[in-house]
């Protein structure tokens, strides 16, 4: 008997290992998903030329609102930039959530350029 419980305690603890692996794997994918999805907005934006997606997602402003990207815990999803002149304009969206507590962030970077 108690070899039996030590077994479905030791299992249950891989399950819940493996459970918790599987949720961060699936936010992660979900942030980057989301930070994708904000770099599309701002590359369809480009056509309008640079400065219009500067106007159109100013950076530091979160985003996750204006597209609904609200599926993680606490999600922020903000563009940054160093030159807004610059042409390429190198663009980084960062998504920031909570999972299980802990702060997480996520960062996808492009170039923009006038088309």
């Amino acid at each position: 008997m108690v070899v039996f419980v030590i077994t479905v305690l030791a299992m249950l603890g891989v399950y819940l290992s493996v459970s918790i692996s599987r949720e961060s794997s699936r936010n992660m994918t979900q942030a980057m998903s989301d930070a994708r999805v904000a770099l599309e907005a701002m590359r369809d934006t480009s056509t309008a030329g640079l400065p219009a997606v500067t106007a159109t997602y100013p950076q530091g402003t979160n985003l996750a609102s204006t597209f609904g990207l609200t599926s993680l815990n606490s999600e922020s999803v903000t563009p940054t930039y160093v030159n807004q002149a610059a042409d390429p304009l190198n663009v980084t969206v960062t998504v920031n959530w909570t999972d299980r507590g802990r702060a997480r962030t996520a960062s996808v970077n492009t170039l923009l350029t006038h088309r």
